[in-house]
């Protein structure tokens, strides 16, 4: 049998009105309903509040998880200033560190030389990349000297040296 949350919250006011307190209300409630059913820390910060009089089962307003986050306007507050810190963001949008890095995900942005900026190259980057791999000065070809291995980029450069 599953119990809601309504139902662990019943049996700790039950146990509180028996008089246990928090450690023997949570043995109790782990022993007939299994282990791992409660934690010990969560019966003594109820019990706190019924200690206070408030013996309401209810969540306190402002618990749990907040707002969710609109993709469209977390993209305008990227647009707007694409090198403020994901911290800056929550303040500004009024949720989570969490909520902002997860939504950024969402909406293909990464953090590349501290600027956000899109996970993928548009068409019109695409191009202008390769027009600038494209360009051979024939002076000094430039991309005749990088040898490429493993990712990692090395410049090859042996000038000629005159006899001596």
């Amino acid at each position: 049998m599953n119990m809601t949350k309504h139902d662990l919250r019943l049996l700790k006011l039950h146990e509180f009105k028996l008089g246990h307190n928090a450690s023997e209300a949570s043995a109790n409630i782990n022993r007939s309903w299994g282990e791992e059913s409660i934690r010990d820390r969560t019966v003594r910060s109820w019990f706190g509040k019924f200690r206070s009089g408030d013996e309401s089962l209810k969540d306190e307003e402002g618990r749990g998880r907040l707002g969710s986050l609109d993709n469209e306007q977390l993209h305008a507050v990227v647009e707007q200033n694409p090198r403020q810190s994901v911290r800056e963001m929550s303040q500004t949008l009024g949720v989570s560190i969490a909520t902002v890095l997860r939504h950024l995900k969402i909406v293909g942005k990464v953090k590349k030389l501290d600027k956000w900026v899109p996970h993928e190259l548009n068409e019109n980057q695409k191009r202008r990349r390769f027009e600038v791999c494209s360009m051979r000065n024939t002076n000094d070809p430039f991309l005749d000297r990088i040898v490429t291995c493993d990712e990692k980029w090395v410049l090859y450069d042996n000038p000629k040296r005159s006899g001596q």
